[in-house]
């Protein structure tokens, strides 16, 4: 898993079983947690959202940055062939 939110350079991943909640390479926490790991790190982008302004993006940059999510997002499809029914046998006779 990794967060990132580039304006601020907050950085959440994992690290050896561990989430380390960076901000311009100093490390603010390390979390055993994911949950509470991204709670704090939603917290602090709420904050930081309110104090910077907001990034001017180009229409180019949304274009690269669209193409890029559904390149990550398509995952490969595979046909799979249901399985077929195994008729149950026993060793009975009768």
């Amino acid at each position: 898993m990794k967060l990132y939110f580039q304006r601020a350079e907050l950085l959440l991943h994992k690290v050896k079983g561990e989430y380390v909640l960076e901000m311009a390479g100093r490390v603010l926490g390390t979390f055993k947690h994911e949950k509470r790991a991204v709670t704090e790190y939603n917290r602090l982008r709420r904050e930081l959202e309110k104090t910077l302004p907001p990034a001017e993006i180009s229409d180019a940059e949304r274009l690269a940055t669209l193409e890029r999510y559904l390149l990550d997002s398509i995952a490969p499809t595979t046909a799979r062939r249901p399985q077929q029914r195994k008729m149950n046998r026993t060793r009975t006779f009768g």
